[in-house]
């Protein structure tokens, strides 16, 4: 089995390696040091790298939409975006997942992203309940299945509410 794996493995890379073209394989170098260079930096990243960094995220799934690369890069800038509370473009580029990509892994985290944006980002209760009723319905072993039903149970609800609620049902089990 190891002497049929390797050369297969090689063989694998080095496909990879010449279907790259090189200016894929540049515009990756260029993200992955954009990225570094936040990752590195102090707690407050700077605003000009971080929209630099999500114009290189869309511009390779503009310029590449086929390779493999493109939606792990879409999914990062609905994240960037989110992060920089952006809600109007985590929703245009979550939609853009879900409609370019609607086989990758990371869909079902795309759509509890979608719900999670309508309600915090976007301030659509109405929107944000049938996202996170749509996920639990097509997801309902997820893990994030059960933070879709917590979010539906306390929404619209102030953080006063929720500590009141919280408050009453440990005063509960406490009697209990």
């Amino acid at each position: 089995m190891k002497r049929t794996f390797l050369p297969l493995a090689v063989g694998m890379l080095m496909i990879f390696a010449f279907s790259c073209k090189p200016g894929i394989k540049k515009e990756i170098a260029g993200i992955e040091i954009l990225e570094k260079d936040l990752t590195d930096q102090a707690a407050r990243p700077d605003p000009e790298k971080l929209a630099s960094l999500l114009d290189a995220y869309t511009a390779f799934v503009d310029n590449h939409p086929a390779d493999s690369m493109a939606p792990l890069y879409l999914y990062k800038a609905i994240n960037l975006s989110m992060g920089v509370n952006n809600g109007a473009k985590a929703m245009q580029l979550t939609d853009r997942m879900l409609n370019e990509y609607p086989k990758d892994s990371r869909i079902p985290e795309a759509i509890f992203l979608k719900a999670y944006i309508y309600e915090n980002q976007l301030s659509n209760l109405g929107l944000a309940l049938k996202t996170y009723q749509d996920f639990l319905s097509r997801f309902p072993e997820h893990e994030l299945a059960d933070d879709a039903q917590a979010a539906i149970d306390n929404l619209g609800k102030s953080p006063e509410e929720l500590i009141r609620e919280f408050e009453a049902r440990a005063a509960a089990q406490a009697g209990n």
